[in-house]
C-alpha cells in the first residue's frame, strides 16, 4: 500500500485512498490535490512515495468561478471498488451538495494482475462529463488510468465502468468533492448573475 505523493509547488492534500485487492498482486493509490492558480510554471512533478515505485500517472484541471478564499471544497469523501474486482464501481457519495457546487469524481484504476491486457475507463453518460482523462492505451503490465467526471449540483455517486480485455481485472479507487462558487458581488441597485463553477482548461 503506497502513501501520499510529493508535488511541486504549494499544493493542498485533500484527499487520499488506498484499495488492496482481494488475492492479487496490484494496490491502487490516489490523491486529489488543490491549490489556487497565480503564477503557474510551466510544469509540476509529481514524486510517488517509491513503496512499490512501479507505475503513476497525474492529471491536472483548471476551474474558474469557484470561492476564493479557504477550503474550496463544501464535502468531499473517498471509495473504493470492494474487495473484488470488476467493473461497474460507483464513486463516493457526497452529502450537503448545493445547486451551485460543481460536483467532482475522481476515479483511478489499475490492473490486479501483471498482465499486457489494456482497459479504458469511462463514466455513465448522460448529465455526467468525463475531463481529465488517460486511458490505458499501451499494453504496459501495470500502467494506471484516471478519469475525471463532473456534474453540478448533486450529491449522487456516478458509476465508472471500463472497456477492453482486462476491464474486469481492475482496483478502482475515487476522490469525490463538491467545489463551492464565488458569490457575485451585490451593491445598491446590482443585478445578480450566476458565476457557476466552469471548467476553463484542462492541462
Amino acid at each position: 500500500m503506497g502513501v501520499v505523493p510529493t508535488v511541486t509547488g504549494s499544493w493542498t492534500q485533500k484527499l487520499t485512498v488506498n484499495q488492496v485487492t482481494s488475492g492479487d498482486n496490484q494496490d491502487n493509490t490516489l490523491s486529489l490535490f488543490w491549490r489556487r492558480a497565480s503564477s503557474e510554471p510551466g510544469s509540476y512533478t509529481v514524486t510517488p512515495d517509491g513503496t512499490y515505485g512501479n507505475y503513476a500517472a497525474a492529471s491536472l484541471i483548471r476551474y474558474t468561478g469557484v470561492i476564493s478564499s479557504g477550503d474550496p471544497f463544501r464535502t468531499s469523501a473517498t471509495g473504493t471498488g470492494g474487495a473484488t474486482l470488476g467493473t461497474p464501481r460507483t464513486s463516493a457519495t457526497l452529502s450537503g451538495v448545493q445547486a451551485s457546487d460543481l460536483a467532482l469524481h475522481c476515479a483511478g484504476a489499475v490492473k490486479a494482475t501483471w498482465n499486457t491486457n489494456t482497459f479504458d475507463p469511462a463514466g455513465p453518460g448522460g448529465s455526467w462529463v468525463e475531463r481529465g482523462e488517460i486511458r490505458m492505451t499501451s499494453a504496459s503490465t501495470g500502467m494506471p488510468a484516471i478519469l475525471y467526471l463532473e456534474q453540478s449540483g448533486t450529491g449522487t455517486a456516478p458509476s465508472f465502468s471500463a472497456t477492453g480485455t482486462a476491464s474486469a481485472n481492475l482496483a478502482w479507487c475515487f476522490c469525490a468533492g463538491a467545489l463551492m462558487e464565488e458569490p457575485a458581488p451585490a451593491g445598491p441597485g446590482d443585478r445578480i448573475f450566476s458565476t457557476a463553477v466552469c471548467r476553463a482548461s484542462a492541462w
